[in-house]
């Protein structure tokens, strides 16, 4: 990229720059660079230490029309900065995504967008330029745009937590249903028969799969249960808290989308004077470490997501290889901390 100096933009350095400065032809240098055969040892010698000087780099359209890797992956994240900040999925995520690429020498392109449509463009503009070798895709929506545009740019794709399957996209399943299972059962174990869930963004459809899976387990256990959307915002967590315990039988337990939002719903409790887990219990779907300082500590769904970007580049490169994966289950369980318990005989009543 041009870099400023001086208070003016340096343009970057070419082939014909370093031909000049070693007094030979353009044609030697591509030569040279490329490693191919045509000029002398001494001479490429020379060019190779110019081209060092000068700091040279091969552009990344150069590199793919000689059908070189980029050795990168792209990842763009669709959501607000505030969100990305403060969920911890996303921190653990691209850390699992990283340690994994850099074992190969592979680096990770991140970038931010501010809905699909830029998510979109960003895609082309990398694949155009060559300046990644496949995409990874999270938060799949219904009726995801983004599926037809990388199969129409024929980009290697995997899709963290989805159920499509191309030539060259590939899913990785994450069994957002059992996890619900296993926060459900705990509760239900604890005596609870009303249930209340403040989801994340209901247009994605891991969130949908959550809470049919709520919706679903409810109906099998005769548990009374309501869902409402939190939208991954504190200020939608809290106003969702307050409608629950507004009902004319409150919940005796929520289970919140992630521990930011359960954070947020912690405070609207405590404002109402309520006790937890004396009064209601508390959930979070994602565990960190806030939820094991916490007074009083959060029950949380610890499901490894370092473990999860560690098989979802290794997905990647197994679509790059044309191999077939053979992906371990990611490990999920309920770490039961002091935010749970059984309700107490008032509430159940």
């Amino acid at each position: 990229m041009p870099v400023k100096d001086g208070g003016r933009k340096k343009k970057r350095v070419t082939i014909s720059d370093i031909a000049e400065r070693a007094g030979v032809t353009s044609g030697a240098v591509s030569l040279a660079v490329n490693g191919k055969r045509g000029v002398s040892d001494a001479t490429r010698a020379r060019i190779l230490n110019v081209a060092k000087e000068l700091n040279w780099r091969p552009s990344h359209a150069a590199q793919t029309l000689m059908g070189k890797a980029a050795e990168a992956i792209g990842l763009v994240l669709t959501r607000p900065a505030a969100v990305v900040g403060e969920e911890i999925f996303f921190t653990k995520f691209i850390a699992g995504v990283q340690s994994a690429l850099s074992e190969r020498g592979y680096s990770l392109l991140l970038q931010m967008a501010n809905d699909t449509a830029a998510e979109i463009a960003i895609h082309q503009a990398w694949m155009g330029d060559g300046r990644v070798d496949g995409i990874l895709v999270l938060d799949l929506r219904v009726d995801d745009p983004r599926i037809a545009a990388l199969i129409a740019l024929d980009a290697p794709t995997v899709v963290v937590g989805g159920d499509v399957d191309d030539a060259r996209i590939r899913s990785l399943h994450v069994d957002n249903a059992q996890a619900m299972q296993l926060i459900m059962e705990h509760l239900h174990e604890l005596g609870h028969q009303r249930v209340g869930l403040v989801t994340g963004d209901q247009s994605f459809r891991h969130i949908q799969h959550r809470m049919q899976a709520f919706e679903q387990f409810c109906v099998d256990h005769g548990i009374w249960g309501q869902a409402l959307a939190g939208g991954f915002d504190t200020t939608l967590a809290r106003r969702a808290t307050e409608r629950l315990l507004k009902s004319p039988q409150p919940p005796t337990a929520i289970v919140f989308d992630s521990e930011v939002m359960a954070l947020a719903g912690m405070s609207v409790i405590a404002q109402r004077g309520l006790s937890i887990p004396e009064d209601i219990s508390i959930v979070s779907w994602e565990d960190s470490t806030t939820c094991q300082v916490l007074h009083p500590t959060l029950t949380a769904l610890d499901r490894d997501a370092v473990s999860l970007g560690r098989l979802a580049a290794a997905e990647m490169f197994s679509l790059l290889a044309h191999t077939e994966a053979k992906p371990e289950p990611m490990g999920m369980q309920v770490v039961h901390r002091e935010s749970t318990g059984r309700p107490s005989a008032l509430a159940t009543h």
